[in-house]
């Protein structure tokens, strides 16, 4: 039955030689609609009617990245029927060109409001670059782990009780609005037992 239908469209290309030509065509993504995940393109002198774009996964595993209007895309047209194409993205030209820091070393996902994710592959190197305003958000309801050293260049804000078990060394000062405690000892309440007058050393600190 397929290879009937197929016999049937190389008939028709054949007999209509514009069915040929639209079998594949370059485009710009003229107008998007992420409601229905269509997009109009314009090809030549025509457009299309809503179609839908080609993504990497579209299953119980999914992923979302939407074309923008200006993009250019190839327009792949079964039999020829322009009313039956998808849209399949991903082709530089003059107005989006290839990000600023691909290399051939290079791993790189740039964003429309100038975010990148990057890695470089000969320094070993994952970074991440968000705009001013930018802030990053991870849920993990089981804990989050990282193994290595980590260097943190802001302040740090901890909302619940966090827990050393290793050494704590600071270079500066450690400041606390509530009490310190060593043990059951109580930096801002604790007494001193052998008290005596004079020049006497009191003895330790107590519970």
């Amino acid at each position: 039955m397929q290879c009937a239908r197929a016999f049937r469209s190389m008939y028709r290309m054949h007999e209509d030689p514009t069915q040929l030509v639209n079998l594949i065509r370059y485009g710009t993504v003229a107008t998007v609609d992420v409601a229905t995940a269509r997009v109009v393109v314009s090809v030549g002198g025509l457009t299309t009617k809503p179609i839908p774009w080609l993504a990497p996964r579209a299953g119980a595993m999914r992923t979302w990245s939407p074309p923008s209007p200006g993009e250019q895309v190839l327009v792949l047209s079964p039999g020829g029927n322009l009313g039956a194409a998808v849209a399949l993205t991903g082709l530089f030209y003059e107005a989006f060109t290839k990000p600023h820091d691909a290399t051939a070393d290079n791993v790189v996902i740039a964003f429309g409001d100038g975010a990148v994710l990057l890695y470089d592959q000969a320094a070993h190197l994952l970074k991440g670059a968000l705009p001013a305003d930018g802030r990053v958000e991870l849920t993990a309801p089981r804990g989050f782990r990282l193994v290595g050293n980590v260097d943190v260049d802001g302040q740090l804000h901890v909302m619940q009780a966090a827990r050393f078990d290793a050494t704590l060394h600071t270079a500066q000062d450690i400041t606390s609005d509530g009490d310190v405690k060593a043990a059951d000892i109580s930096l801002r309440n604790h007494p001193h037992d052998k008290i005596q007058p004079g020049s006497g050393m009191s003895g330790k600190p107590q519970p």
